[in-house]
């Protein structure tokens, strides 16, 4: 008998606030001929200074769009909430602008065509990957829409976690970075969030024994029971680097980094001769921090290879990451696991979650 795909899913929905705005009642609207003529949107009301708050954001009515031949209009299904958006609303990421007061946020998301102009290879009801922004619809160049290349049997909105960037991510520094193999030891930083995760259960899978460093004792407890690491350390309390050393008895042969200048700087005191050390995210210094430092001494001691991870630069390996992870969903060896906010309304409460380490597995917020 095939094994259960595992669908951990983490729901929270509005709380009931006197200054929570409801969200949009569809009920009345089924066809598309009662389209309504203006959309729901998330806009930067002013910039955050280190974990960005809930009121920096605004949630605002504008016009609807008119379609253009050429174009299509999608109405967002399910929004991803990444990390990297922060860079944009500030100083700005990967060469791109930050973003203006005022703006759509940017983002991605599963939506659905409602509408389409011109001949182009899409039709009304099909399921796309696109960067919609934080708003309930969006007009497109039909060349910048993908269809969702998720498996019928598997959630759609998996296409913006584990077989989308955050998958990639993980995938792309655990077979070009880490290396891990039987024996070793890989130390994941952010654990239990959309990249830990997966990173996390890929090298178990490769026979390395895995160590989850986490901000809390309850993080901890998930890691282990159920993500699945070996062990836990809290780099939140005074002896977290006991803890990780009682953890890596023979050091660390991989370490894949999200986390903050300490975490890092004590993690590289424990590698072994040959660790391999991918630098995915450094979240204290977006937030504001100084600029993150290696400990040179450590890495030239332990031999190290050091890799800056951009995951633009592994596409490549798109389709075969798909392929694999989408079978190690099915064979119950990975865990699709969601941390879901219901209304378009809840994007700033789930960016903030987010933002402070509070989630566990990808952040996804349910629009329509």
């Amino acid at each position: 008998m095939p094994a259960r795909l595992r669908l951990f899913r983490l729901h929270f929905d509005p709380p009931p606030r006197g200054d929570t705005v409801p969200a949009s009642d569809t009920s009345s609207h089924p066809t598309l001929t009662s389209a309504p003529e203006t959309v729901s949107a998330v806009t930067l009301a002013r910039r955050p200074s280190g974990v960005p708050q809930v009121d920096d954001f605004e949630l605002r009515t504008l016009d609807r769009e008119p379609l253009a031949p050429g174009r299509v209009r999608v109405r967002v299904r399910d929004l991803s909430l990444d990390p990297y958006l922060i860079s944009l609303l500030g100083e700005g990421h990967m060469g791109d602008s930050a973003l203006p007061l005022g703006a759509v946020v940017p983002g991605r998301a599963v939506a659905e065509v409602v509408e389409v102009a011109g001949s182009i290879a899409l039709a009304v009801g099909d399921l796309v990957v696109a960067e919609t922004g934080w708003r309930s619809e969006a007009v497109l160049d039909a060349a910048a829409v993908t269809p969702v290349e998720a498996p019928e049997d598997l959630p759609a909105s998996a296409a913006l976690g584990v077989l989308g960037m955050p998958g990639l991510t993980a995938y792309a520094a655990h077979v070009r970075h880490l290396r891990p193999k039987v024996g070793d030891t890989v130390v994941v930083s952010a654990a239990t969030g959309g990249v830990g995760s997966l990173a996390g259960a890929l090298a178990r899978l490769a026979g390395a024994r895995t160590v989850a460093v986490v901000g809390s004792r309850e993080k901890a407890r998930v890691a282990v029971e159920e993500v699945g690491y070996d062990e836990a350390v809290v780099r939140t309390e005074d002896d977290w680097v006991e803890q990780l050393r009682a953890a890596c008895p023979a050091r660390v042969d991989g370490y894949l980094h999200m986390a903050d200048q300490a975490t890092l700087d004590g993690v590289l005191e424990q590698l072994a001769i040959g660790a391999r050390v991918s630098l995915v995210g450094v979240i204290d210094q977006t937030l504001g921090a100084p600029p993150t430092r290696l400990r040179a001494g450590a890495v030239m001691g332990a031999r190290a290879t050091v890799h800056g991870m951009v995951v633009y630069d592994h596409h490549d390996l798109a389709a075969e990451h798909r392929t694999r992870v989408a079978a190690l969903l099915r064979a119950g060896q990975v865990t699709l696991r969601e941390h879901r906010f219901e209304g378009l309304e809840q994007a700033a409460r789930a960016f903030h979650t987010l933002m402070t380490g509070a989630n566990v597995g990808k952040v996804v917020v349910g629009v329509s």
